[in-house]
């Protein structure tokens, strides 16, 4: 894929250091083979395992800080790609938290860059003046990537009005792509108050979500009423006029996007992008299924008895519905409250295949939710039990009985288990609680160690090692599996009581 990079005010030039300023994961994977018509119905219970046999161990990812020293800084992974290549965020003194990119051929990190300026003076033209420096960019993160290595990433400000402002960018080897807010129709032509006075409003807001493997990106960016879903074909540009305080004016090239289906007179955020061009958008407490390519929009409504659904992912399925089209099939979660398995008993996990939303089954407690699915339409997340407790769980629609099988993945010995991610080999990760207890001054917190469940054994993948120079600073009691790509490679986090993360990579070697 090749992506047309502009050369204007914000490229890796602008930059003070040397740096550039969803890919195929199991979130939002590379286009696979063609599933079967029929899925076989998943059965029986799963056993849990002792430590897997891999090679060298949970991998520390490192940091941002510096390769030597006591390696205390933070890192926390986001995706791993099907190419090895883990993106996420870490520690590195200026930006206080950064993107980076971890190559796994060298296992080294790199900074992906961050916004220059502040996010209410665009491209450092001062279209505002006075600047305040407070609401300067401090933090970047890395949201998605794909084979290309096209990475998807947001700079975040840093004070308390400012920490939720967000501006999207877009890194592609070493040079940075910026992924604006909606300017034109503000900043067209002369822009005067009831005095005559240049007064623009600004808009401050874009976030980007999802990428996939043509480079297609959805984000959110703020507009004339308010934040909406948009669709990037990461080909497609336009010239705009901005002017700045004295009135002078000066023409700048932006990407040029396309809205996206949502509620009327309500805001839309959108979830994923499937290899097919269809979108699926969060907007007025239900979910919107968009096909880009067919201009179809349909919206998703809620199950039974409940008045809020969030969709979570959309896979690429080879599902038809007869009419030659393939449909990325949606899950999500739908309910009353906050829709999250610990706090509302009234939330129900769902897969939606282009017409029928199917509520996921429960492990006897009443409630699911749904975190992943594969191009085979297995779904993972948590469902509670009839002890109270909750578990991981792989769900599968029977294509015949139209029927959901439900499969407990177990814990590893505690109460408790979630799944995070699921491959296409029906591979799973996540956390689960060991039955055992981590006590720091007399307080008791239920040790939960990141899983790796595969071919029906669940296996214990450990923390960090103690691996300090100074000895004061303790190992890490917790992990957790972030991802886990289509090679069975897993990433994710150990991490302290305070919740301090330190990312790892796993590739495992079964017994």
């Amino acid at each position: 894929m090749k992506i047309k990079i502009v050369n204007w005010l914000f490229i890796a030039a602008c930059l003070t250091t040397s740096y550039g300023c969803g890919g195929d994961s199991s979130k939002s994977s590379a286009a696979q083979d063609l599933i079967d018509d029929t899925i076989p119905p998943i059965t029986g219970t799963t056993e849990t395992g002792g430590s897997v046999a891999y090679l060298d161990g949970l991998i520390d990812l490192g940091d941002l800080v510096s390769p030597d020293g006591d390696h205390w800084y933070f890192s926390t992974p986001s995706v791993v790609h099907n190419n090895g290549t883990i993106i996420g965020q870490s520690n590195r003194g200026w930006p206080t938290k950064a993107a980076f990119l971890w190559d796994p051929a060298t296992t080294l990190m790199e900074f992906l860059g961050i916004h220059p300026g502040t996010y209410n003076d665009y491209y450092s033209q001062k279209i505002v003046n006075p600047v305040d420096p407070a609401y300067g960019f401090i933090y970047s993160e890395a949201v998605d990537l794909n084979a290309d290595n096209v990475i998807i990433c947001n700079s975040l400000a840093g004070t308390d009005a400012g920490e939720l402002e967000k501006r999207a960018f877009v890194w592609f080897d070493g040079v940075v792509i910026d992924l604006p807010p909606i300017l034109d129709e503000y900043y067209g032509g002369e822009i005067l108050d009831e005095e005559e006075n240049f007064n623009p409003e600004i808009r401050s807001f874009s976030e980007a979500i999802d990428i996939n493997e043509l480079g297609e990106i959805v984000l959110t960016a703020e507009d004339a009423t308010g934040r909406h879903a948009y669709y990037w074909d990461s080909a497609s540009y336009k010239t705009i006029t901005l002017a700045r305080d004295d009135e002078t004016t000066f023409d700048i090239t932006v990407p040029s996007y396309r809205l996206l289906g949502g509620i009327v007179g309500q805001d839309s955020a959108p979830v994923g992008i499937n290899e097919n061009g269809q979108a699926v958008i969060n907007s007025g407490n239900t979910a919107v299924f968009h096909d880009i390519n067919w201009g179809v929009v349909e919206t998703l409504n809620y199950l039974p008895g409940a008045s809020k659904t969030i969709a979570v992912d959309i896979n690429d399925s080879a599902y038809t519905n007869n009419d030659g089209i393939p449909d990325g099939h949606v899950i999500g979660n739908s309910g009353n409250g906050s829709l999250d398995i610990a706090g509302d008993n009234t939330v129900r996990g769902f897969f939606w295949d282009g017409g029928a939303m199917y509520p996921v089954d429960h492990l006897g407690g009443g409630t699911s939710v749904t975190t992943d699915i594969n191009n085979s339409d297995q779904v993972v997340g948590a469902a509670t039990t009839d002890s109270g407790s909750y578990h991981a769980y792989i769900w599968t629609l029977d294509p015949i009985t139209e029927k959901g099988v439900m499969m407990d993945l177990g814990t590893l010995g505690g109460e408790n288990s979630f799944a995070t991610a699921i491959n296409e080999s029906g591979q799973v990760t996540g956390w689960a609680e060991t039955g055992e207890f981590y006590n720091e001054e007399d307080v008791l917190v239920p040790l939960r160690h990141a899983f790796l469940w595969s071919n029906g054994v669940m296996y214990d993948l450990g923390t960090h090692s103690d691996f300090y120079d100074y000895p004061f600073i303790p190992s890490f009691p917790f992990s957790t599996g972030v991802d886990i790509n289509d090679s069975g490679e897993v990433t994710g986090s150990s991490y302290t009581i305070n919740s301090h993360h330190r990312g790892f990579h796993l590739t495992p070697v079964f017994p």
